[in-house]
């Protein structure tokens, strides 16, 4: 019996290693085993995930020291490896479902003396964020125009995001920023602050920039927009502005830039799909993996961690959307209606009541996750 279950283990782990082909088994058998760690225990600290180890090998003789060290050789041997890019591609195969929108938006903390700032790109799938390209930038504070280039140029060499919609908040406006997304050919939705690009508002023809806002203002339509073409260093670009739909909202008014066509209304509702991202910021964050207690040392080792992290959430996340639907609702403090749990929350649970065991988990991935076809990767990356 016991020798059937390491052939069926051996067996899945040939299935899933055809994937990377550059990969060792082994290599690839401990990366699996950290992922169910992590999402077993809800958290990215390996002190916390080595005395599980032994459970879900069934390997019951070997010390949680010695389990601790096999998380750690992960880190140690391939941490400036490309071993978190492929996984990232075959997380983003396993959608199998192109994405309308991508969303940009950053979450920091500090460690001791050392700040991270995950610079962080995702895709919107089926209403739910997942990350497939970031960098930390290491600093406290906002991002510049050339850090925002260059992760959208690595993104966009791994990864097709030729026609998407790039939602982003009021922290990533500027004159170059909007050029370089329109030079690259991704449309945008970002918001703005009040004043923000002004006087170009009250070059073009029409309404001035006072104007606009009193006609919002003025009005009895609760989501009431209106918009102006403006040029903004030799580019067109819609310019919005909308009736803040919350009622007790300290701005009373919205403003966006767009490049989008359509009704002042229609560019105006893409944007509250960004507040995605933010969902997934506390699910990797203080509801999900517990990202801040993060242990290992090094950007190219912690680059890793977030790669298998991404696995885990994704994993998460398809397991939830299969029956998200019969998950009920629940009324709040503030009187509103939500379903009861996230489509995070709900699928790990399911996810971790089927993988019991590291050969059920390996089950579990090849039955779910095994593309059948490589067709989200850029026709330039490096990979095809």
């Amino acid at each position: 019996m016991y020798q059937n279950q390491n052939d069926m283990l051996a067996s899945l782990l040939d299935k899933f290693s055809d994937n990377f082909p550059n990969w060792r088994k082994s290599c690839l058998k401990n990366l699996l085993v950290l992922c169910l760690g992590i999402l077993d225990n809800e958290t990215v600290c390996l002190y916390k995930i080595k005395g599980k180890v032994d459970g879900y090998l069934g390997n019951y003789d070997t010390q949680p020291t010695a389990h601790y060290k096999r998380l750690i050789r992960i880190f140690q041997e391939f941490a400036f490896s490309r071993l978190w890019l492929d996984l990232l591609l075959f997380v983003f195969n396993s959608l199998r479902l192109r994405s309308r929108y991508l969303l940009l938006d950053g979450t920091s903390w500090k460690s001791g003396k050392t700040w991270h700032h995950y610079l962080t790109l995702c895709v919107l799938y089926q209403n739910v964020a997942i990350p497939i390209y970031w960098v930390d930038l290491a600093k406290k504070g906002n991002s510049s125009f050339l850090e925002r280039k260059k992760l959208m140029n690595k993104a966009k060499k791994y990864f097709n995001l030729a026609g998407k919609i790039l939602l982003a908040d009021r922290e990533y406006i500027g004159t170059e920023w909007f050029e370089y997304l329109s030079d690259i050919g991704i449309d945008f939705v970002i918001r703005l602050r009040r004043r923000n690009y002004k006087k170009y508002v009250n070059e073009a023809k029409g309404k001035s920039y006072e104007e606009l806002e009193s006609k919002v203002l003025r009005s009895k339509i609760p989501t009431k927009a209106v918009k102006k073409r403006i040029v903004i260093a030799g580019k067109s670009f819609n310019f919005v502005i909308m009736k803040n739909p919350k009622p007790d909202a300290k701005e009373p008014l919205l403003y966006f830039l767009s490049s989008l066509e359509g009704t002042a209304g229609q560019i105006a509702a893409h944007y509250p799909l960004r507040w995605q991202i933010e969902v997934c910021f506390k699910h990797l964050k203080s509801n999900g993996f517990n990202l801040e207690a993060l242990n290992v040392a090094g950007k190219s080792k912690q680059r890793l961690m977030l790669a298998v992290v991404v696995f885990a959430y994704t994993l998460s996340v398809l397991e939830g959307l299969k029956t998200y639907k019969s998950v009920g609702y629940k009324q709040y403090a503030d009187g509103k209606i939500y379903k009861a749990v996230s489509v995070f929350r709900h699928g790990i649970d399911k996810l971790i009541g089927k993988c019991f065991s590291f050969t059920q988990f390996c089950k579990y991935i090849i039955k779910n996750l095994l593309p059948e076809k490589l067709e989200y990767r850029s026709p330039n990356s490096i990979f095809v």
